[in-house]
């Protein structure tokens, strides 16, 4: 058969088994004609009955022979017999059965079941006794008074929670300790009320404070001491201050004694701490230690920390834990007693700006110094703003600046920014510092300042009279948020169309 070209496969298939020949192909029964038919009993083989002879072979193939049978010879399988006496589609009953169905489980304790097998004896239940029958309501029920068992669970929403005052119970998990005195371990399992005395007198001052349970009992115990045991504690631990104080536990005791000391045992403390302020200064539990002395102690004891520091200010701000004493001498001591950290920081302001920990120590010393003792520094970083504003940290200081600074710092900052604004807003950091420069200029402090005003006239007509700005920050990750901000400031309404393309008018800065 020819098919046309360009005819679709669909079409060819069709024409292939045009005429009914598709059902043929495929058994002899269309596919339509499976439908709708009730499937019918296969009858018997009448009698008499033989299968039809073979075929003929061709005349061609004549002369070979015929095909030969491959099953002659071979036995049958079983042996015939006559057909049933219903037919071979008779319905054949199933034996009877032997046993009887299983039944349910029992739907309450002691209810005899029914027998599964004939002859079969009923077990019988054992009967319940008065007290055993009340062991097992308590087993399922919970107490009047809230028990219910080890197991038991609380109401919802409900926490065991232990009071501030509350006293903890003796606790039999945890094991006596063969290398700590019997005090210690009877203070751990919580065995008696040991004494401070008991303590002092026995010199186990410092071996409780190492532990975890012996240092929350000297801290409990210091705040009910009288003055004349508290001394006796502060001598104990003053020789072995500077390695107490670098302890997981024991420098909690240190604190305490900055808490509860006078003056002169404070400075006695500070005295012993004084040969390694700088080391403590870097440690992980050291730095609280020296931070709490910053805090509690007098101006002369501050100064003689500050004298210890003077020549590791740069190693401390760069340390994650130095940089944090280093803020708390800024915070704590009158501002003339932190020239030795200005005068470290401005040498290299630039660099320390955009450390993730030295960006911190400037934004203290914005926030707690008078201008003028931070002048040098200060002429570093507006040298560098449009740097320092596109820096991870270093924005930061800009924004401190921005809100902590003088109002000529502000406008220098403002006229940088506005330079070249389209490129700050369009950077993840820089973005933020165009946000604050516009908060500086409407909101900030100096914002009534005829200086301020003028500057912040300017930017704006820099962003609301140009569309190629105002399109640049409307069509950008970061730059968008600086757009709505100008908006909000400035009342300006945007419209997009025309020629032009963007259109902007605003009432505010026509003036």
């Amino acid at each position: 058969m020819f098919v046309k070209d360009g005819d679709s496969p669909k079409k060819i298939h069709t024409s292939m088994f045009a005429g009914g020949d598709e059902g043929q192909r495929k058994g002899g029964r269309g596919r339509n004609q499976r439908k709708n038919q009730t499937p019918q009993a296969q009858s018997p083989p009448a009698a008499g009955w033989a299968p039809p002879p073979p075929q003929a072979l061709p005349p061609d193939l004549a002369a070979f022979g015929a095909y030969p049978n491959p099953y002659a010879g071979m036995p049958l399988p079983y042996a015939p017999g006559p057909p049933p006496a219903g037919g071979y589609n008779a319905y054949i009953p199933y034996p009877t059965q032997p046993y009887t169905m299983m039944p349910p489980p029992p739907m309450y304790p002691g209810m005899p079941a029914m027998p599964m097998f004939p002859h079969m004896p009923v077990p019988t239940m054992p009967e319940q006794t008065a007290a055993s029958s009340k062991n097992a309501k308590s087993r399922n029920k919970p107490e009047a008074g809230g028990g219910g068992g080890k197991n038991a669970r609380e109401p919802k929403g409900k926490r065991r929670t232990k009071g501030k005052n509350a006293k903890d119970e003796p606790s039999a998990a945890i094991e006596d300790d063969a290398n700590l005195s019997l005090l210690l371990n009877q203070v751990r399992r919580k065995q008696r009320d040991v004494t401070l005395e008991e303590v002092l007198t026995e010199n186990l001052v410092v071996e409780f404070a190492k532990d975890q349970h012996g240092s929350r009992f000297l801290q409990q115990k210091l705040d009910e001491a009288s003055p004349d045991v508290k001394q006796r504690v502060y001598a104990a631990i003053q020789d072995d201050a500077a390695e107490l104080s670098k302890e997981v536990f024991a420098n909690h005791v240190v604190q305490k004694i900055f808490d509860t000391a006078d003056t002169e045992q404070k400075k006695a403390l500070v005295r012993a701490l004084a040969d390694n302020v700088a080391a403590l200064s870097q440690d992980q539990y050291g730095c609280r230690v020296i931070q709490k002395a910053i805090q509690a102690v007098s101006k002369e004891s501050q100064q003689q920390i500050a004298r210890e520091l003077e020549d590791h200010v740069e190693s401390c701000i760069r340390n994650m834990h130095g940089n944090h004493v280093i803020q708390k001498c800024i915070e704590q001591m009158p501002p003339d007693s932190v020239n030795f950290v200005i005068k470290a920081v401005e040498q290299k302001a630039e660099d320390t700006a955009k450390h993730v920990y030295g960006c911190r120590v400037i934004q203290r010393l914005l926030e707690h110094c008078v201008s003028a003792q931070l002048e040098p520094m200060l002429e570093k970083i507006l040298m560098n703003v449009a740097v320092l504003a596109k820096d991870a940290y270093g924005n930061y200081v800009v924004q401190h600046m921005l809100e902590h600074g003088r109002k000529e710092d502000k406008k220098r900052i403002i006229e940088t920014i506005r330079q070249n604004i389209a490129e700050f807003s369009k950077e993840k950091f820089s973005s933020n510092v165009v946000e604050k420069c516009f908060e500086a200029a409407t909101v900030g402090e100096n914002a009534d300042d005829p200086m301020i005003q003028q500057e912040r006239n300017l930017l704006m007509r820099t962003v609301l009279e140009r569309p190629e700005v105002i399109y640049a920050m409307c069509t950008n990750t970061f730059g968008n948020y600086v757009a709505r901000l100008a908006h909000l400031r400035s009342g300006a309404v945007f419209y997009w169309g025309g020629q032009s393309g963007l259109l902007v008018f605003s009432e505010g800065c026509r003036n």
